[in-house]
């Protein structure tokens, strides 16, 4: 049976980001022959998901409407896509959360595009770069769902604290964190 890795709008974003992620994510996880399919529906985002003293919505609050949003779907993957700002918890910022899976049957993860845009920091706009800012972000949330931690090595599981952070890392898993994806999805049913 094909396992399929789900990408729900989240807001108002541009269908063309999903697209083209939709293309990355097929070629990355060719090998485990992932089906990637565009949800049709979006999401709104919720004014009591906003923190006005911050300017920034809550991501943690907005991947569990999401989980809410799939429950009785029996999806195996779900990776929330959007773009608004997000924080989460202690930290001022995040190009995005998961969680490390309870059961391999069910995944979930959120990304923001917000801050992977040159613009956000007042720069040129970069569409090559920020499309691979996009692809790396979202392998490394959706690497979280399959049990990959964060990683030291020069990873995509490395952790971002900063844009820069983010472009440095490359768009592959390290050797140690490939085989830990091999043996988690060889262990799945």
């Amino acid at each position: 049976m094909t396992k399929t890795i789900y990408l729900q709008k989240i807001g108002d974003i541009e269908p063309g980001i999903l697209i083209i992620l939709r293309k990355n994510l097929k070629w990355f996880f060719k090998k485990y022959n992932f089906k990637i399919v565009i949800l049709p529906d979006q999401l709104p985002v919720l004014d009591s998901e906003y923190e006005s003293n911050k300017r920034q919505y809550d991501a943690l609050k907005i991947k569990k409407r999401l989980i809410s949003h799939v429950k009785n779907k029996q999806y195996y993957r779900i990776l929330g896509v959007m773009d608004v700002d997000i924080f989460s918890k202690f930290l001022n910022f995040v190009f995005g959360v998961a969680d490390l899976p309870r059961n391999k049957s069910f995944g979930s993860a959120l990304i923001s595009v917000s801050r992977l845009r040159e613009e956000f920091y007042r720069r040129t706009e970069d569409i090559a770069q920020f499309e691979q800012r996009v692809f790396k972000e979202a392998i490394h949330e959706l690497g979280h769902t399959f049990g990959l931690e964060h990683c030291e090595n020069l990873c995509v599981m490395r952790f971002s604290n900063s844009i820069d952070d983010t472009d440095k890392k490359p768009h592959d898993l390290c050797k140690k964190c490939l085989k830990k994806l091999n043996n988690y999805l060889s262990d799945s049913s």
